[in-house]
């Protein structure tokens, strides 16, 4: 157990308190005791500890509950959590700690405490640096690897999000559907590694584009989305020519080979709430404006509904 870990101590330990303390100081772990009627819960929260020692409780039942109360807390339940009873300790004390990590009697040696002690702050330990793992893993998978911009999945869960949000305070939210043109013919030209860089690049791009509030994603292959709250339809496609312009004007590698002379995107714009009542249906909307957008020669930004020519582009 590292220097300066904390062992919290509810109830009384009876007769075991000096060795048990003993134990916990030859590990190096300070123990802060929880006053009957302190909340619990929130001494786990401040101290952070690396264990919580149960004693005696006054009431019957009681240590059930509490028992309860720290495996069902979301911060308490990674602590692993050792019970203290007496020398002959009857059924029913044995059942109220059935959720304990650990049971120590009054008749267990110091040499034997000191073993249980220093195993529970590995599994501590182990579980701290799980969770982290986990964690990273989380934030890791929400990230696309190729582009830097948030993954498909993550887009989903922000468009939901922001549209309830939208929907709430009944304020407009516009989302960009962003697609490279003739991508395959490039790829094909010029292998997987070169259309790599050139994602890469792209996704760089419309994320320099953006606000801070902003949310840009990889929806899939050669196509990015935007989401952009609080924005009106005028305003987004103001946000979808700058992206369409900047990535036109980028001296990509071998642009020139492009059938239209030089690396470009389509964009698709859909707001809320004139062009969808539902998130799902509002990526639809800004899907179709897209593809009305490579229909009409891409290079070129069109908005949800019919007739919809936003932004400049191409003629």
């Amino acid at each position: 157990m590292a220097r300066r870990s904390v062992a919290l101590l509810a109830g009384s330990p009876g007769s075991q308190g000096a060795k048990i303390r003993r134990a916990l100081a030859r590990l190096g772990c300070s123990v802060r005791t929880v006053r009957p009627g302190e909340d619990l819960l929130r001494a786990v929260k401040q101290s952070r500890p690396d264990v919580i020692l149960l004693g005696a409780v006054r009431g019957d039942g009681s240590r059930v509950t509490l028992c309860r109360l720290l495996k069902h807390d979301p911060d308490a339940r990674s602590v692993p959590l050792l019970a203290l009873l007496g020398s002959r300790p009857r059924p029913e004390q044995w059942s109220q700690v059935a959720l304990a990590d650990e049971v120590i009697r009054e008749t267990v040696p110091a040499e034997e405490i000191a073993v249980r002690l220093r195993t529970l702050a590995r599994l501590r330990r182990l579980t701290r640096e799980t969770r982290r793992a986990l964690g990273l893993l989380r934030a890791q998978a929400r990230v696309d690897d190729l582009t830097g911009l948030a993954t498909h999945g993550a887009f989903k869960e922000r468009v939901e999000r922001e549209f309830q949000r939208a929907a709430r305070y009944r304020r407009p939210l516009s989302l960009l559907m962003v697609d490279v043109d003739y991508f395959k013919h490039y790829n094909d030209s010029f292998g997987h590694p070169a259309g790599d860089r050139l994602l890469r690049r792209v996704g760089r791009l419309v994320a320099g584009e953006l606000r801070r509030v902003d949310f840009g994603a990889r929806y899939g292959g050669d196509e990015f989305s935007v989401i952009l709250p609080e924005t009106s339809k005028t305003a987004a496609a103001v946000v979808a020519e700058r992206i369409r312009r900047s990535i036109e004007k980028h001296p990509f590698s071998h642009r020139e080979s492009q059938p239209l002379g030089c690396v470009t995107v389509s964009v698709g714009v859909a707001t809320f709430p004139e062009d969808a009542g539902a998130s799902v249906k509002l990526v639809e909307a800004s899907d179709r404006a897209l593809y009305q957008a490579k229909n009409d020669g891409r290079n070129r930004v069109r908005g949800a509904g019919a007739g919809a020519s936003l932004g400049a582009g191409a003629s």
